[in-house]
């Protein structure tokens, strides 16, 4: 690991591959995208990409539109952006070990081979990055009503420096440690957007989520369709239920389960020998579809009744049957 200083260059650990840049060379700026969809968030960060002249990096946690998302402005120099600036591995590591997604903090670090810093962030974004003189508490204090502008208050404080009251004290080789074993770290300007990635894994996890809200809905269902051809079974009740007529049965079971009266359905039926082949509730009417002889209908009291007769049997003088719709009122 070889680190590029703004007073010397500095080799530390052994990784080949990562170089840190740790010069007063770039500008950092952040937006924080509030009431946005990620849909919505990479929608703008294309149109930065596309129009803006500076670098533009989203950090986003999740799809949903109330979690924090960061747009994150850079701007520096081509001749240095095959390094990774040390303000990322600050914020990866506190993200990773002190702080989370949204919160707000500000690092004070003396570095031997860049002197005296200060950086900024919102969770894993950076929102300024100084170096200062040695009066450390002055410039603190002037980072604080700065932040304050941009609506930053209360930000958690860290510093490898010992006299830095309220901060939780870090070391610096624990943080270029991180970076030594965190393969992941690597030049921000390498990490583009793969707006591919990004809506396979969107729709994966909408998918995901769809199929555990069924099986949650299907769990919790009073008549779970586990054995279909079951047969259920009351003192009045009996039904076949199989997987093409479940739906419904269903939404007939929730019916009478609503229903105060089924019980004077059942023992009307009962009472005149009447087999329902559809039954049908409106109001408090129930529609009892059925086939009887015509006597049978008109013997039974207070009862509407529609059907269709044959003349021919009327003039035989026979009975027949008909098929018929007993209006049966339930108050």
């Amino acid at each position: 690991m070889n680190i590029i200083g703004e007073k010397k260059n500095y080799q530390k650990f052994s990784r080949n591959d990562l170089v840190i840049l740790d010069k007063n060379v770039i500008e950092f700026s952040v937006e924080r995208l509030k009431n946005c969809s990620i849909f919505e968030a990479l929608k703008i960060l294309r149109y930065k990409r596309k129009y803006g002249t500076d670098f533009y990096h989203l950090y986003w946690r999740n799809i949903f539109s109330n979690s924090p998302k960061y747009l994150q402005k850079i701007t520096v120099q081509d001749r240095w952006k095959n390094y990774v600036p040390i303000e990322n591995i600050i914020a990866d590591y506190l993200v990773k070990k002190e702080v989370n997604f949204a919160d707000n903090w500000i690092y004070v670090g003396c570095h031997n081979w860049s002197g005296y810093r200060i950086i900024a962030g919102c969770g894993p974004a950076i929102v300024l990055s100084r170096f200062i003189p040695k009066n450390i508490a002055q410039e603190l204090e002037n980072t604080k009503l700065y932040l304050k502008r941009l609506h930053i208050n209360s930000p958690k404080i860290f510093s490898t420096i010992d006299e830095i009251e309220g901060a939780k004290l870090l070391g610096i080789d624990d943080i270029l440690n991180f970076a030594e074993q965190n393969g992941n770290i690597r030049p921000i300007f390498q990490k583009k957007c793969d707006f591919l990635r990004y809506f396979a894994w969107i729709t994966i996890s909408i998918l995901a989520s769809m199929a555990l809200h069924n099986s949650y809905q299907i769990y919790n269902q009073k008549y779970p369709p586990k054995n279909l051809n079951n047969k259920i079974k009351t003192e009045n009740l009996s039904i076949y239920m199989s997987s093409k007529n479940y739906d419904s049965l269903m939404n007939l079971l929730t019916e009478l389960n609503d229903h105060l009266n089924w019980d004077k359905i059942s023992e009307f039926c009962k009472k005149n020998d009447i087999k329902i082949q559809a039954l049908k509730l409106s109001g408090d009417v129930a529609k009892i579809k059925t086939e009887l002889p015509l006597k049978e209908i008109k013997q039974l009291k207070n009862i509407k009744a529609d059907y269709i007769t044959n003349s021919s049997y009327e003039k035989l003088g026979s009975d027949q049957t008909v098929e018929a719709v007993l209006w049966l009122k339930l108050n």
